[in-house]
């Protein structure tokens, strides 16, 4: 078993350093730990990292999940890290295990940071436990970091769900659907032409709807939108004996594995 740790070094050179930014830089590298963690694969640690081992002069502190891991995901830990540092302005792929939200997380850490001010980073051994000299990253790199990640992707889609809310009062009228698959909220706008189409989808409280249009994909919040929806409609409703007849339409799909397996395994990934 192993330990998440990471050092941050903030306004170097300098004494101290404001609690504005102090707070500020806090809540924006707690954010991205959580995040980074995530990535690899554990549950939110909101609440569990401790920030510790503080040294006079510039703000210097080790922070630390509080909870162990197994050596591999610390491994990565370090070595996502040591990438990030290396990230300049020209993003071409992203380095392994880290994700779009991540990245753009790393790169809000420019915010609380001065014109021509750096931010330093420092792993740990993870067989001494010591600390490696820090690699600093100054606020216009990071903002370069920020700008070369694809921050959202828009193509033309659909979301299948049940209908939850529905605002025709507002400026850009809009309705949200529980997808069927996340349970995430998607918020759909609309145009007041189809208002008709929308009051339909919401008669039947229980039905399961599609609603089609320009889907909006936001990679740094993870969040789905339908910023234009222009199709509105009821999913086919299927009987027994519709499913009765799906079951064999395509033999050895599942290869080795039952069709039950073959689900839960899908599942078991989806999580």
């Amino acid at each position: 078993m192993a330990t998440l740790r990471v050092r941050f070094k903030l306004n170097p050179g300098r004494k101290g350093i404001p609690l504005s930014k102090l707070s500020k830089q806090a809540e924006n590298i707690e954010t991205f730990l959580r995040s980074l963690a995530s990535d690899l694969g554990l549950e939110d640690t909101k609440n569990l990292w401790l920030a510790d081992n503080f040294k006079d002069g510039s703000f210097i502190s080790r922070n630390e999940l509080q909870a162990v891991v197994l050596v591999d995901q610390a491994e990565h830990w370090n070595e996502a890290l040591a990438a990030l540092t290396k990230l300049d302005g020209h993003v071409r792929r992203l380095p392994s295990l880290i994700s779009p939200a991540t990245i753009g997380r790393y790169a809000r850490l420019s915010d609380a940071l001065d014109p021509g001010e750096q931010i330093g980073i420092g792993l740990y051994d993870l067989e001494t436990a010591k600390a490696k000299p820090f690699k600093f990253v100054d606020k216009l790199r990071l903002e370069a970091v920020g700008r070369s990640v694809e921050a959202e992707s828009k193509y033309v889609g659909a979301v299948m769900g049940h209908t939850y809310q529905w605002n025709k009062g507002s400026d850009k009228p809009f309705l949200y659907v529980r997808e069927i698959n996340s349970s995430e909220l998607v918020k759909c706008t609309y145009s007041d032409e189809d208002y008709d189409k929308v009051a339909n989808i919401f008669s039947r409280r229980t039905a399961i709807v599609i609603v089609e249009g320009l889907v909006s994909f936001n990679w740094i919040t993870q969040k789905t939108e339908v910023t234009r929806a222009t199709g509105f409609e009821f999913a086919p409703e299927f009987s027994a004996a519709d499913f009765e007849r799906f079951f064999g339409a395509a033999p050895g799909i599942t290869g080795e594995l039952s069709s039950e397996e073959y689900v839960a395994n899908g599942r078991r990934e989806r999580q």
